[in-house]
C-alpha cells in the first residue's frame, strides 16, 4: 500500500487538522516512498475497526474442562475480564466466600468459551467441583445458591446501561429441588446479568486473569487487588500505575465495609499479601514486589510473561517469507520436521526484536552444527538439543530455543523482584485509662500508684497520738 508524497511524517498538518498518521495504534502496515525507502506505521483500531469483546475468544486454554483443575500443575487457562468490570464492579454482599466468588469466576469462564452474548449458558457441576477442589458435591451447590441470592454493582456508561447498575450475581435455571437432586455429570444452566455480558461485549481493553489461581484465595478481599495487578502486568511498565494505598484506601479497593475494626482490616491485609505472594508455579505469570513504608502499602508488578504463541507476528516481506517457505518445502520431510511454522519465525522477532529471516538463519545454523558437527546452543549439547527436537516438536523446541538463547536482545528488562514474604505493620493498642478512684475508697495499705500519675498518700496516725514525722519520708 503506498500514499501520496504528501504524507510524510514530517510534513506540516494544516492548520485545526491533526496529521493523518498522527497517534496510530493497532496494526502494521509499510509505506513504500517515492524514493524506493520503507517506513513502518501502525495503524489505530477507530469505529467499526475496534476489537469489541464479541469479536474476542476471551479464554486462553486447549480444554477448559480438564484445564480449569485445582489440582492442575502442568498448564493454567486464562480468562478475559474487561478492564471496566476491574474498575467498577464491587460484590455489595457480605455472605459470600472465597470459593463463591471463584466459582462465579469459573462460569463466567465458560460463558466466554461458549459465546457470552447467548441468553443461557451450561456447565456440568462436576467442573465446578473439580475447580474449586472440594472433596463434596453439596459444598459446590451451597456455593451456587449463595451467588444467586448476592448483588453486585457495575458503573457502565453505554447503550442500554448508564450509571451505577445494581444486579444480581447469577441466576440458575433450575428449581431448588432440581438443583438439589443435579450429580456431578449433570448439566446445569445459568444465566449472567445483563449488564455484565454487555461491558464484556463492548470492551476493548481487558486483563488476563489465571483461572487456577484463583480458587487458591482463601479470603474473597483477594479477588479486587488481584485483578487489578493483572490489568497492571498486562501494560507497558511506564504505565502499571499501581498506587500505594494506606490501609483506609486498601479497604476501600477490597470492598470492606467501612465500619472494619483496624484489627481486622489488619489481619485481612495479611492474608491478601500472603496470598498474592503464594501464587507460584504455571500459576505465576508476573513477579509481585509488596513493601510497606511511612504505614502505606506499596506493590510492584512486572511483565506478564508472554509465550511465544502469545506474541503479535511482526510483517515480513512477502518476498523475504516465499523464500522461506520454499527453503524449507525444498528440504527432505525428515528435515522439515526440525523447523516451525513460519508463523513462529514472525513472533520471535516481535519477542526478541531480531528480524525473522535473521532468526530463521540462527535456527538452520544451530541444527546443521548440532547434526554436522557436534555443536551445541542455547545452553544445550548437540545430541540433548536434537533429541528434545524428536520428542516435544519443533514449535515447543523452538519456544524454549527463543527464550534461552542469546540474540544479543533483552527479551524482558523488569527489575521488579518478587518479595518472599510481607509483614504488614500492626498497630500498638492503646493503653487503658486508669478509672479515677474516690477518695472515701483509698485503701493506703493496698494502694499500688504509677509514680507519674500519683503521688502515694501519706498514711495519718489517729490524732490524739503523738506524730513524728521526718520530712524525707514524705514522697513530694
Amino acid at each position: 500500500m503506498q500514499l501520496p508524497p504528501n504524507t510524510e511524517p514530517h510534513a506540516a498538518p494544516r492548520k485545526g487538522r491533526r496529521h493523518k498518521l498522527h497517534g496510530k495504534r493497532g496494526d502494521l502496515f509499510v509505506h513504500v516512498r517515492q524514493d524506493g525507502s520503507e517506513r513502518g506505521y501502525v495503524w489505530q483500531h477507530t469505529g467499526e475497526d475496534i476489537v469489541r469483546g464479541y469479536q474476542r475468544y476471551g479464554i486462553r486454554c486447549r480444554d477448559l474442562s480438564s484445564e480449569a483443575v485445582y489440582a492442575n500443575d502442568v498448564s493454567s487457562p486464562r480468562v478475559e475480564i474487561p478492564r471496566i468490570v476491574i474498575e467498577t464492579m464491587r460484590i455489595t454482599s457480605n455472605h459470600l466466600r472465597a470459593h463463591d466468588v471463584a466459582a462465579f469466576w469459573r462460569l463466567f469462564a465458560e460463558a466466554r468459551k461458549r459465546g457470552i452474548k447467548a441468553d443461557d449458558h451450561s456447565i456440568r457441576v462436576g467442573d465446578v467441583v473439580r475447580y474449586l477442589g472440594l472433596d463434596s458435591l453439596q459444598r459446590a451447590k451451597q456455593a451456587l445458591v449463595r451467588l444467586t441470592s448476592a448483588e453486585m454493582t457495575l458503573r457502565l456508561n453505554q447503550q442500554g446501561f448508564h450509571g451505577p447498575i445494581r444486579m444480581n450475581m447469577l441466576e440458575i435455571l433450575h428449581d431448588t429441588d432440581d438443583l438439589a437432586a443435579l450429580r456431578g455429570s449433570d448439566v446445569l444452566f445459568f444465566r449472567l446479568p445483563a449488564a455484565l455480558k454487555a461491558a464484556v461485549s463492548e470492551s476493548r481493553d481487558y486483563a488476563w486473569v489465571e483461572l487456577n489461581a484463583m480458587s487458591r484465595f482463601k479470603s474473597k478481599f483477594s479477588f479486587p487487588l488481584y485483578f487489578k495487578l493483572c490489568l497492571a502486568a498486562g501494560k507497558d511498565k511506564l504505565y502499571r500505575d499501581v498506587p500505594k494505598m494506606t490501609k483506609t484506601e486498601f479497604r476501600a479497593v477490597v470492598g470492606m465495609p467501612e465500619k472494619t475494626q483496624n484489627s481486622v482490616l489488619e489481619e485481612t491485609l495479611q492474608l491478601v499479601c500472603d496470598e498474592l505472594l503464594a501464587i507460584s508455579g504455571v500459576r505465576k505469570r508476573f513477579p509481585i514486589h509488596i513493601s510497606f513504608a511511612d504505614d502505606r502499602l506499596a506493590i510492584a508488578v512486572g511483565r506478564s510473561a508472554k509465550k511465544l504463541r502469545e506474541w503479535k507476528p511482526a510483517w515480513i516481506v512477502p518476498k523475504a517469507a516465499a523464500k522461506l517457505l520454499s527453503t524449507v518445502y525444498n528440504m527432505p520431510p525428515e528435515a522439515r520436521a526440525s523447523y516451525p511454522p513460519l508463523m513462529y519465525f514472525r513472533q520471535a522477532e516481535t519477542a526478541v526484536g531480531v528480524p525473522a529471516t535473521k532468526v530463521f538463519d540462527h535456527w538452520w545454523t544451530d541444527i546443521h552444527g548440532a547434526a554436522n558437527y557436534g555443536i551445541g546452543t542455547a545452553g544445550l549439547e548437540a545430541n540433548v538439543f536434537l533429541d528434545l527436537i524428536a520428542r516435544v516438536g519443533a514449535e515447543q523446541a523452538f519456544e524454549d530455543w527463543v527464550e534461552t538463547r542469546d540474540f544479543g536482545y533483552v527479551v524482558d528488562d523488569e527489575d521488579v523482584e518478587q518479595t518472599a514474604t510481607a509483614t504488614v505493620p500492626r498497630r500498638l493498642p492503646k493503653p487503658k485509662r486508669t478509672a479515677h478512684l474516690k477518695l472515701e475508697q483509698w485503701q493506703p495499705q493496698a494502694l499500688t500508684y504509677d509514680d507519674w500519675m500519683l503521688k502515694v498518700p501519706v498514711a495519718l496516725a489517729d490524732v490524739n497520738e503523738a506524730v513524728d514525722v521526718d520530712d524525707a519520708e514524705i514522697p513530694f
